[in-house]
């Protein structure tokens, strides 16, 4: 499968609203570590232009990894149906962005747990995985508590 190549606006939009999705939807404990994983590719604290990512770099979860999928099948599909874009202080060009989606969506259906990273220093570069989970008050998105200052949706 192709990868999912974007500029700088859509990828801060597509990050930005399966954040929401994702922080709307989460349950458990390691919904909330996916959520802020993805959360955690925002621009605002990488940079423009240096954000991106393997989904082999997701925090998946080998005994639970069809239920990982699963949650990030919903995600995408809460991100299409508008779940928490009353957050956002624009309007996403849906066309573009539901094209996006949907390549990531069968970027996710196919993917194996074979080919999942488990390396912990690489799946959460910045001081490791959460301990706590904290909700951007401004924008309900679940984030690092390192980053919970720079939630810039």
């Amino acid at each position: 499968m192709s990868p999912l190549q974007m500029g700088n606006g859509l990828t801060s939009v597509f990050v930005s609203v399966l954040s929401l999705a994702a922080s709307t939807l989460a349950e458990t404990d390691h919904q909330r570590e996916l959520a802020i994983w993805i959360a955690s590719r925002d621009q605002a604290v990488y940079g423009l232009g240096l954000v991106g990512f393997d989904i082999a770099e997701l925090p998946w979860s080998k005994s639970n990894f069809a239920e990982d999928r699963a949650f990030l099948l919903k995600v995408i599909e809460a991100a299409k149906a508008k779940v928490g874009w009353e957050h956002l202080e624009y309007s996403p060009n849906e066309a573009m962005l539901f094209n996006c989606l949907d390549h990531f969506a069968e970027m996710i259906s196919t993917f194996s747990i074979e080919h999942a990273l488990v390396k912990e220093g690489r799946i959460w570069p910045f001081g490791g995985k959460p301990e706590s989970f904290r909700l951007c008050t401004k924008h309900h998105v679940y984030l690092l508590s390192s980053h919970y200052e720079m939630c810039a949706l």
